[in-house]
């Protein structure tokens, strides 16, 4: 028993010292490994410098092994990031005229990281000519992998790939909100609303109902019938609320009356976008129609009732102190105060 302690003993320790030493030794290598790519950054960054100040292509270094190709691209994503107008357009050549795209273009063919750094440098060229490249990761199984696609497709053409992105965000639950809603402000109003009108009247899934938050990043004035029709009808609270925030945002007066009935919903957040819809076209005598959320069950719409009141046409002082004893609603009386104050400042 005591020679099997011992022999454990120093099987324990070698096994020890084997560890340590593999420890040493992989440190040694990743720091080796950061200086050679330090150095490379240092070697190519004024190159990357001349190319964004000058139209000339700069004289290059020797030409690059395979294994650098990487780091020189993610050099270059790097830089991309830090310009603008035509210092990245002026990269964008100097990209091309080294063949660097075409080895971006192979990355999209290998594991997770090459393709995302593939499809950075293809959003910041932005050329429609890599469209069929990029396009078939779209499916991608890998939500960050498709969700690079559809970047770099939008960054080609904004139109076309919304087309393409939208119906297939239905069938992809795991493409998160805010990313698609950063799609939708990248490629601008004018791409996203009809695609986004086709799928939400033409879909039967159910699950399309979470892109209705996506149309105020659309034209108002193209959404305004799809949230007329949804004021006029019993829509979900979610639907209310985008439908009401495109009537404010398109202030047609024609849509007071409904803006108007949908101050008496019974939900709170309907009530309160249907007085931020109103409190942008707001009248000299809507004092009438603001008074009364004065009195309101819900915080919000009280203090949005008051800074309607003290912020809408011909409102004085005076006059919102005679409106201010017609407050009997002590916490109503406060947030008109609490207007009022920001008023005189």
């Amino acid at each position: 028993m005591l020679q099997l302690a011992l022999y454990c003993a120093l099987g324990l320790g070698a096994l020890t010292l084997l560890v340590l030493i593999q420890v040493l030794v992989l440190g040694e290598i990743f720091r080796r490994r950061a200086v050679r790519r330090q150095q490379f950054n240092e070697q190519w960054r004024p190159f990357f410098a001349l190319c964004s100040l000058s139209d000339e292509m700069p004289p290059t270094h020797a030409p690059l092994p395979r294994r650098r190709q990487l780091w020189f691209l993610l050099q270059w994503n790097r830089t991309q990031l830090q310009l603008r107008g035509a210092a990245r357009e002026r990269m964008n050549r100097a990209l091309v005229a080294l063949g660097m795209d075409r080895h971006a273009l192979s990355l999209l063919r290998g594991q997770v990281r090459g393709k995302l750094i593939g499809l950075t440098c293809l959003r910041h060229l932005a050329d429609p000519a890599h469209w069929n490249a990029v396009q078939p990761l779209l499916t991608s199984r890998n939500s960050i992998v498709a969700l690079a696609a559809a970047q770099t497709l939008v960054s080609m053409d904004a139109a076309k790939a919304m087309q393409l992105i939208l119906p297939a965000a239905v069938d992809r639950p795991d493409w998160a909100l805010p990313r698609l809603t950063s799609l939708c402000q990248q490629a601008g109003e004018q791409a996203v609303t009809t695609p986004l009108l086709i799928v939400l009247s033409s879909s039967p899934d159910p699950r399309r109902e979470r892109l209705v938050n996506l149309l105020v990043y659309g034209d108002p004035r193209h959404a305004a019938p799809w949230a007329r029709a949804r004021l006029n009808e019993d829509a979900s609270t979610e639907q209310l609320q985008v439908a009401l925030r495109c009537l404010s945002e398109l202030g047609d007066p024609r849509d007071r009356p409904r803006l108007l009935r949908a101050l008496q919903h019974e939900q709170s957040d309907v009530r309160l976008a249907a007085l931020q819809a109103l409190h942008k076209q707001a009248r000299s005598e809507d004092g009438d129609v603001f008074l009364p959320l004065l009195s309101d069950s819900s915080w919000w719409i009280r203090q949005a009732a008051a800074d309607s009141l003290a912020t809408m046409p011909g409102a004085t002082l005076e006059g919102l102190q005679r409106l201010l004893e017609q407050v009997h609603d002590r916490y109503g009386k406060d947030a008109l105060r609490r207007a009022m104050a920001e008023v005189r400042r």
